[in-house]
């Protein structure tokens, strides 16, 4: 028999003689073997070591196998048991199986029977978990699928992800919040050569400067007053595997130097550390933010940019891939009945045409805050009267109660030029389409000036000058 990976194995027995048997048996075979006489004992090995196999005596002293087969059940499910007992009765072997045994051996047995036993447990493991990975392979998928399959825009984005995410490149992701950046952080990690390592997320926008420096490097036992022990940070952790830095713009400069350093050197010091800690870590960041601008504004490092920025990731936001919104709305209301163990309402078409209609500023996000409600009240009327306000919402809000061009001429038409009349007219027309488009992206200024391509500082001008307001 060939030595296995799985190979530890736990015997419970009151024998002695028998605990010296079975140990340098198996030992003979590969296998790592720990042994205890009480019940007691075994439960403490089982936390302690894991076993892939446990050898269990019916009759233990102090608690006996039955109690000690429950109590290992309850402490962990999968763990494969087989039961031992010289009593040759039917109701024993029946009564251990329905407590979660996986066998039953017949005290005496032979090195034959032994080995069989230990060989058929591990195979039948090893199926459970072949099975287990191709489970998680389909939901993978299927995951895979509805991020990238319905809209022509994710298309061209899951092109990019299969080309660069066997290689180690570092990724910058931008799209709004809600977008989905996280998910295409993840389908790089599956598809990459470091899936079997961690995928650990960091966000920025989360802690202060202080804790988020002692999150992603770590720290040295009195680096500050609560430090009592040496805590290794998110990239030691993260070694060999990957690290999704969300809300990156978020991030101090004195960190970005730090940052960089990792991506230049791939090492760093931990908080209030001298030795060089060297990590292998591939570096995927996310942002809701133009860095471009971050950069131009000084509150980001260029060199730290660029070093990001090697392949970049524009993540559309959910307005211009509304062809997605019924798979999506398919997808959460499934979840969220399985989840909530609702029965599924039945949406009308006023909300799926209001889904249609409304801008989404929240985006997926928002979709699946709806849905949640909708599935939580077992209706969806309250969600629909919702967005059908803000899809209906009046255009005075945003324009301001003015005269309409046809009044205003028939006003003034003795008192205005036609260049007069042309230039209200324009002022209007950008008035209309500004506003618009500020509530396309619920005032997110930025956003606004690159969709409208001008500058951010002619756009604030033309907010100023056509005197809208949020």
């Amino acid at each position: 028999m060939e030595e296995t990976k799985n190979s530890k194995i736990l015997i419970a027995d009151g024998d002695n003689s028998l605990l010296v048997y079975m140990r340098e048996l198996l030992a003979r075979f590969g296998y790592e073997v720990f042994c205890a006489d009480t019940g007691e004992k075994a439960i403490r090995l089982l936390r302690a070591v894991r076993p892939a196999i446990v050898f269990l005596d019916l009759h233990l002293p102090g608690k006996d196998g039955l109690e000690t087969l429950q109590q290992m059940k309850r402490m962990s499910e999968d763990t494969y048991i087989v039961m031992m007992s010289s009593d040759g009765l039917a109701k024993a072997v029946v009564t251990t199986m329905k407590m979660g045994a996986m066998d039953f051996l017949h005290k005496p047995f032979d090195q034959e029977e032994l080995l069989a036993t230990v060989g058929k447990q591990m195979d039948r493991r090893d199926l459970i978990d072949e099975a287990k990975f191709l489970r998680e392979e389909i939901k993978r998928k299927a995951e895979f699928n509805r991020l990238f399959q319905n809209s022509e825009k994710m298309k061209e984005i899951q092109a990019i992800v299969e080309q660069v995410a066997d290689t180690d490149i570092t990724l910058l992701i931008q799209g709004e919040s809600g977008t989905g950046k996280e998910l295409v952080a993840r389908a790089i990690y599956t598809l990459s050569a470091r899936r079997d390592r961690p995928f650990l997320k960091v966000n920025c926008a989360a802690l202060p400067e202080p804790l988020l420096e002692s999150e992603m490097f770590g720290y040295e036992k009195g680096a500050f007053t609560d430090a009592s022990s040496r805590k290794p940070g998110k990239f030691e952790l993260a070694d060999g595997g990957t690290i999704f830095l969300d809300e990156i713009s978020e991030m101090m400069p004195s960190l970005q130097a730090k940052l960089l350093q990792v991506l230049q050197d791939k090492q760093f010091t931990h908080l209030g550390g001298k030795q060089d800690i060297r990590v292998d870590v591939r570096i995927v960041a996310a942002t809701n933010q133009n860095l471009s601008e971050s950069v131009a504004q000084g509150t980001f490092r260029e060199d730290l940019f660029y070093r990001l920025n090697v392949v970049n990731i524009q993540v559309p936001p959910l307005r211009e891939r509304k062809e997605e919104i019924p798979v999506l709305v398919e997808y959460f209301l499934k979840k969220f009945t399985r989840e909530f163990k609702r029965k599924a309402p039945r949406l009308s078409t006023d909300l799926l045409d209001a889904f249609q209609r409304y801008h989404w500023p929240g985006n997926v996000r928002e979709l699946e805050n709806c849905m949640k409600k909708i599935v939580i009240l077992d209706s969806d009327q309250a969600v629909c009267q919702e967005l059908q306000k803000k899809c209906d919402g009046k255009q005075s809000e945003i324009q301001g109660k003015e005269p309409g061009l046809d009044e205003l001429i028939k006003q003034n038409l003795d008192r205005y030029s036609l260049k007069a009349f042309s230039k209200e007219a324009i002022r209007r027309a950008e008035r209309e389409v500004i506003g618009t488009v500020l509530q396309q992206t619920c005032w997110n200024r930025k956003e606004a000036a690159e969709r409208l391509q001008i500058s951010y500082k002619a756009l604030l001008y033309k907010i100023k000058e056509t005197g809208l307001e949020r």
